[in-house]
């Protein structure tokens, strides 16, 4: 496969025929894919869509719904965020329901929209713990306090014993 593009166009070709011409997309960050030319394995990408899933998670439950919300909210290419997706409702499917919610509220209140995520926290059990608000909470008092003072000073002052 060879691809030869100009200014405006990009043609493909393959044993010196040409296969492809399409108008060059300049958009930034821009995907574009012709439906017609996803080989069979991914043709059933073609019918899915946000909504497609959002109503999938919907009907597992709240919680993954919410959390698919905040995938689709990422700046990424779709067909990435289809798979992240996919994989989700393979792991409801293969878990508790009870565990999985778990699993999807820990990835929603650390802020870590990822199906990895989601799946260490299945795999390490790590969905059956009480969870903890963790907001509210502050950190421990130790002698290696620093306020506000120790980083506007222009110099350091370090104390050699």
């Amino acid at each position: 496969m060879k691809v030869v593009y100009t200014h405006r166009m990009v043609y493909c070709f393959d044993n010196g025929k040409q296969v492809a011409v399409h108008r060059r997309d300049y958009t930034p960050s821009g995907y574009t894919t012709v439906a017609d030319h996803l080989c069979s394995q991914h043709q059933h990408y073609r019918d899915r869509s946000p909504e497609y899933y959002l109503k999938k998670g919907a009907r597992r439950s709240e919680v993954l719904h919410t959390l698919m919300e905040k995938i689709f909210a990422q700046k990424r290419y779709p067909e990435h965020l289809y798979k992240s997706c996919d994989g989700l409702l393979s792991l409801a499917r293969s878990f508790d329901p009870e565990q999985f919610n778990n699993a999807c509220q820990i990835a929603l209140d650390h802020q870590n929209y990822t199906y990895g995520f989601v799946k260490r926290i299945l795999e390490n059990n790590m969905s059956s713990l009480p969870l903890e608000d963790t907001a509210d909470k502050s950190l421990p008092k130790h002698q290696n306090l620093r306020g506000k003072e120790y980083y506007q000073q222009l110099s350091l002052n370090y104390k050699h014993k």
